[in-house]
C-alpha cells in the first residue's frame, strides 16, 4: 500500500491539476490588462477633443469675452473684462481646459445658458461657464 501511495503522489495528473487552475484564473487577468490599456488610450483622446469644441470666441455680460485659441497641445485663453484683457495658458483635462488665474486653478467647461447661472442667459443652448454666476460667456 504504501508503494501504491508512492506512486499516485509522483502521478502526473496530481500535479497538473492544481496549476491548471491558477492559470485560467491568470488568462482572465492578463486578458483585463490589455483590455484596459487600449481603451485608456482612446478614452484620452476623446477629451482632447471635446476640449477641442471649447476654441472660439464665447461673448460675456457687459462686454466681456473669453477667446480660446488651441495652439499644439496647449490652449492660449483671452478673458477680456472691464480691467482690460488679460491672457492666461491652458490644458485639456478631459472635457474641461483647466489654466490658473491669480494663483487659483480655474476650468472652461461647456454649459448651457441655464449651466452658467448668468442672467439674462437662460434660454441659451451654445455656453461655457469658468465660475457659475459669475463668469459664463456664450455663442450666439
Amino acid at each position: 500500500m504504501i508503494a501504491t501511495v508512492a506512486f499516485a503522489a509522483c502521478d502526473p495528473q496530481s500535479k497538473a491539476t492544481p496549476p491548471a487552475s491558477p492559470s485560467p484564473a491568470a488568462s482572465p487577468a492578463s486578458s483585463a490588462s490589455p483590455v484596459a490599456a487600449p481603451s485608456g488610450s482612446p478614452v484620452a483622446a476623446v477629451p482632447a477633443g471635446k476640449a477641442d469644441a471649447l476654441a472660439g470666441k464665447w461673448t460675456g455680460a457687459e462686454g466681456t469675452s473669453l477667446n480660446v485659441t488651441k495652439k499644439g497641445d496647449k490652449y492660449s485663453i483671452e478673458i477680456a473684462n472691464l480691467d482690460g484683457p488679460q491672457t492666461f495658458e491652458g490644458t485639456a483635462k478631459g472635457d474641461v481646459i483647466e489654466f490658473t488665474r491669480k494663483g487659483k486653478t480655474e476650468t472652461i467647461k461647456a454649459a448651457t445658458g441655464a449651466e452658467t447661472g448668468m442672467k439674462g442667459f437662460e434660454k441659451e443652448t451654445n455656453c461655457v461657464v469658468v465660475t457659475k454666476g459669475s463668469e459664463g460667456y456664450c455663442k450666439k
